[in-house]
């Protein structure tokens, strides 16, 4: 090596030195991060900056995002002099809280804020670089893959219900995880706020009422998986209309798991003509009604069915 080459390294060399030095001496009692350019950082990690080009991780100028946002820590400002000794934070290598908090830091919306306090992904020890790549990607929002993928690589039970003969059409692109396991602030098992029926009724809106006569089970969200969730999965069945059990004669599993057999369906009030009619041919509206406590179809009154026009039951 030669001489000038040897007085360059070694201007470096001091120059580097110097910074720390200087950086060191303005961050002693200071828990804010030294204010290092992120050029000083790319000049080496230059993999990392064509990584992120063009992401909202950009360090370009003008960008509020600075390397050191991150990549902080004791021997950030040795780094400069000594990187092979002296190493920043890695988030990455970080227990999972303690990750999050670094991008909570400027990531404050409900999902965020959601993981760091109380969310079955913090409670599986998940942290933000569970499903996304910070340095960048092609994928949105710095996801490691595409969302949906994402999402079923690990719920291998929901793949599953994708692949029933009745499923919604996650796989098929239509609709995205996310579209009913929103993040906000008031979840905290199911990803959904008040119950997920309201999640439900964003696209099924017909079912929302309020009915002056309600099916209780399909408002029910006192329990677990209640509400919509009584009789359906929302992820997919064997059965029609992603129902949970059998809607079919001879036994209506899903009725009967609530009501007992009611007389005309073992023929002794009504004849054989009823035996084996479904529950739904009488009682049309089952999420609720506007006429019927009973929740039955307003046109069996011209059959003879009801009290006052020659049968038995009470509309």
């Amino acid at each position: 090596m030669g001489r000038f080459a040897n007085t360059t390294l070694l201007a470096v060399s001091a120059g580097l030195g110097l910074a720390a030095l200087l950086i060191f001496s303005a961050t002693v009692g200071s828990s804010e991060p030294p204010a290092i350019a992120n050029d000083v950082c790319l000049d080496c990690h230059d993999l990392a900056a064509g990584a992120m080009k063009g992401t909202a991780h950009d360090p370009v100028e003008g960008n509020a995002v600075a390397c050191v946002d991150c990549h902080a820590g004791p021997a950030l400002v040795m780094h400069l002099e000594d990187p092979d000794t002296y190493k920043p934070v890695k988030p990455s290598a970080l227990p999972a809280d303690s990750l999050t908090a670094v991008c909570t830091a400027c990531h404050e919306n409900a999902h965020q804020l959601n993981l760091y306090e109380r969310d079955p992904h913090r409670d599986a020890d998940m942290s933000c670089s569970g499903c996304h790549q910070v340095h960048g990607n092609q994928h949105a929002s710095l996801l490691k893959s595409e969302e949906n993928t994402l999402c079923l690589d690990c719920h291998a039970s929901a793949r599953a219900g994708f692949a029933m003969p009745t499923h919604h059409p996650v796989e098929e692109g239509v609709i995205a995880c996310r579209d009913c396991h929103i993040e906000v602030a008031q979840s905290v098992k199911q990803h959904t706020p008040g119950g997920p029926g309201e999640t439900c009724v964003k696209c099924h809106g017909s079912f929302q009422g309020p009915f002056p006569y309600e099916h209780e089970p399909a408002v029910n969200y006192s329990v677990n998986d209640g509400g919509c969730l009584n009789c359906h999965n929302p992820h997919g069945s064997t059965f029609p209309s992603l129902l949970t059990q059998s809607y079919e004669s001879p036994h209506f599993s899903l009725c009967s798991q609530c009501h007992s057999v009611p007389l005309h369906q073992n023929s002794v009030q009504h004849g054989t003509q009823w035996s084996g009619v479904p529950c739904g041919d009488c009682h049309v509206d089952v999420h609720g009604s506007y006429v019927n406590r009973n929740l039955l179809d307003p046109s069996l009154e011209t059959q003879g069915c009801f009290l006052g026009g020659g049968g038995c039951h009470q509309f």
